[in-house]
């Protein structure tokens, strides 16, 4: 079914439209409730909580401004850091101060990483960070959008990605020294 028909049943409260669009989303949308959230629970509460605000504003997609996996998405995230605010999990270095860190080598070793290592590494990183590196990086948000959603600033959002990106590499560094020993 095509999924501008398949928005419209939903809109229309038809509970076999609605199970098919979260059989179509539920995969992708559970990936990104992990990213944000440490535990599968936590996680399954994201997505649940996601799924209601999704089908409950669904009339309020438009799609000329955007597509529906990013609308999608941005709810999980928005979500995903409520549950983080009412669980005060979430925490920030605050120090606006830039780290000197090599650009360019953090994509030479993870290129060489699997992905299932690589995010148990950054599973690793304080939640801010880990929130900042996400949104940047894998989501494709801008630092202002960041800044907006987290409730932080503009720089504090550009030095998290850089702190993360150096915390990052220093954990490569240090599983790539204990696997040559």
């Amino acid at each position: 079914m095509e999924i501008d028909k398949l928005i419209s049943q939903c809109i229309k409260k038809d509970r076999k439209a609605q199970k098919e669009f979260y059989l179509l989303f539920a995969d992708r949308l559970m990936n990104v409730s992990m990213r944000y959230c440490h535990d599968i629970p936590s996680a399954k509460d994201v997505l649940q909580n996601s799924f209601v605000k999704i089908f409950t504003h669904l009339d309020q997609f438009d799609h000329k401004r955007g597509n529906i996996d990013n609308w999608t998405v941005r709810i999980v995230i928005n979500e995903a850091l409520q549950y983080s605010r009412k669980t005060k999990r979430i925490q920030y270095d605050l120090e606006d101060q830039p780290m000197e860190y090599d650009e360019h080598k953090l994509p030479d070793v993870i290129s060489s990483m699997q992905a299932a290592d690589l995010m148990k590494l950054i599973d690793q990183l304080p939640e801010g960070f880990r929130y900042v590196f996400y949104m940047y990086e894998v989501e494709g948000f801008k630092h202002k959008d960041i800044a907006e959603q987290l409730k932080i600033t503009e720089s504090t959002s550009r030095s998290q990605l850089t702190r993360a990106k150096k915390m990052l590499r220093n954990f490569i560094d240090k599983q790539k020294s204990i696997e040559l020993c």
